[in-house]
């Protein structure tokens, strides 16, 4: 019989001693893909994950915490070390496109605290278009969309939805330039 998320969230250390147990487990099922040859690792993710699309690869060190609220399209890459946090209290849920490149240690944070009460959660779903590339070190926030054929820059902090067709980049991300796709011009200078 599944644990009632009532039942977790009346008490704090119900809700505690669960999220301590449950992240001890988790992290031991992903510590144990990590010890697999690929195949078998893809497979682990592939299995727990809510969704997962064709040619979905999954390099070592990644980390998801609740992964049946996570879903990947086709064509994705995950990077090492490489978190995401969907929110469990909402269900909120980290949703990848197509053809996304995921650099490494990229994060994401669908679940945070509300600022008027830290004591309580809050979050958003996260949404990557297709075609998306995101530079390692990068940070997703709550509730942000990305759009298709966008590029993230290393580093960035994304707090606010990205239009089609954007690079972005800095803390927080800004605007860089519109992307031309299939230009061929790879100096910078179209666009």
């Amino acid at each position: 019989m599944p644990v009632s998320k009532k039942f977790l969230f009346r008490s704090k250390v119900r809700m505690r001693t669960f999220n301590q147990l449950y992240v001890y487990f988790i992290h031991l099922l992903q510590a144990f893909l990590d010890l697999m040859p690929p195949f078998i690792r893809n497979l682990g993710f592939r299995l727990m994950l809510g969704r997962t699309g064709k040619h979905v690869f999954f390099d070592y060190g990644i980390y998801i915490k609740f992964p049946w609220l996570v879903e990947m399209g086709d064509d994705v890459s995950v990077n090492r070390g490489a978190q995401f946090f969907p929110a469990f209290k909402g269900s909120h849920k980290i949703v990848i496109g197509n053809d996304v490149y995921i650099g490494p240690n990229v994060c994401f944070f669908a679940s945070g605290h509300d600022l008027n009460d830290l004591s309580q959660l809050a979050g958003n779903d996260i949404v990557v278009g297709d075609h998306v590339w995101i530079g390692a070190n990068a940070i997703i926030l709550p509730g942000v969309k990305v759009g298709s054929s966008s590029v993230i820059g290393a580093g960035s902090v994304v707090t606010k939805d990205i239009q089609e067709n954007s690079i972005m980049a800095g803390n927080p991300a800004r605007l860089i330039r519109g992307r031309t796709e299939n230009s061929g011009d790879t100096s910078g200078k179209n666009g």
